[in-house]
């Protein structure tokens, strides 16, 4: 997986999303909006252009085929077929219905605060840009190679981390865990300047020293632990221009990841938050109980202890 870029698995789980985001219009389209194109029609309810491709967020849009884009609309179709039976039946009635549009509203509204307040953060200026780039000119010059884990939760990667930690070694756990094409070779990408990898993970690529290894890097395809196999100095020496593109979006990312946990520390200082694990730890064991399933979902520790349930935390 070069450069960390979406591919494989990776791509199908996207792809995925975005029939799960059109079944959530499945119903809901109920004509309207204008002299927008008529895509489908399923009874009373249609789809528009408008309404297909506002559904898809426009990175998964942009690895789309037309092939998947057709694939999308024919899963509108069947969903809204089988969404107004369901309401036939009644079922939209159901409480568990209803807990699950109110998370998913809960959600979407949480999403667009998001997008909302991220849009109001100061673009990066050209001045910034060139500052950044010759404070650290010899890195865009500097060749990494790196290998890396890629998982689907924090949970995951933090118990890889703790194989690795434990002397397990890093390839071992890669090709066991890592759900990226380079599994296969121990997660090894090769070599990368900045600029040719995702952003989250260029400050720590470049801070560790060859042979060690990184926490675990939540990114927008999942989480990461990464680790330095080599460094040597690039061919030539790269110019602002020629790495313009680069700066921009890092720096950019940059200053709305650090918007973000700002806007999250604000709104964990103004509320009440408690998290109750113990609470959780108990109520995991009790249904493990009362089911049938292989393997206790909490866990124990290395002495064959169950695990501390620990205090209520209020981070």
């Amino acid at each position: 997986m070069r450069a960390v870029h979406p591919t494989g698995e990776v791509v199908k789980r996207l792809l995925l999303s975005a029939c799960l985001a059109l079944s959530c219009l499945a119903g809901l389209s109920c004509g309207g909006g204008g002299d927008d194109e008529e895509l489908a029609r399923v009874g009373g309810s249609r789809l528009t252009v408008e309404e297909f491709y506002a559904s898809i967020p426009e990175q998964l849009l942009a690895v789309m085929s037309l092939e998947d884009q057709e694939e999308a609309l024919r899963s509108w179709v069947k969903t809204d077929l089988f969404y107004q039976e369901g309401v036939r039946r009644g079922i939209d009635e159901r409480e568990s219905i209803r807990r699950r549009l109110r998370e998913l509203e809960r959600e979407l509204v949480a999403e667009e605060y998001i997008k909302s307040f991220l849009e109001d953060v100061p673009e990066v200026t050209e001045e910034e840009a060139r500052a950044y780039f010759e404070e650290h000119e010899s890195e865009y010059s500097m060749q990494v190679r790196l290998a890396h884990v890629l998982v689907r939760s924090r949970a995951e990667a933090e118990r890889a981390l703790e194989q690795i930690e434990s002397g397990t070694p890093f390839e071992t756990v890669a090709g066991a865990t890592s759900i990226d094409q380079t599994a296969s070779m121990g997660g090894d990408l090769g070599y990368m300047r900045r600029g040719e990898m995702l952003h989250e993970l260029e400050e720590p690529a470049f801070s560790l020293k060859v042979g060690e290894v990184s926490g675990v890097i939540p990114s927008s395809y999942g989480y990461h632990i990464i680790k330095v196999l080599d460094r040597h100095p690039g061919a030539g020496r790269p110019t602002f221009e020629s790495r313009h593109s680069a700066v921009m979006n890092f720096l950019t990312s940059e200053r709305r990841r650090r918007a973000f946990d700002d806007r999250l520390a604000e709104l964990k200082n103004r509320a009440t938050v408690v998290i109750d694990t113990a609470a959780l730890r108990k109520a995991a064991r009790e249904r493990f109980r009362e089911s049938e399933g292989a393997g206790d979902p909490v866990g124990e520790d290395r002495d064959g202890e169950a695990a501390d349930d620990g205090e209520a935390e209020a981070p």
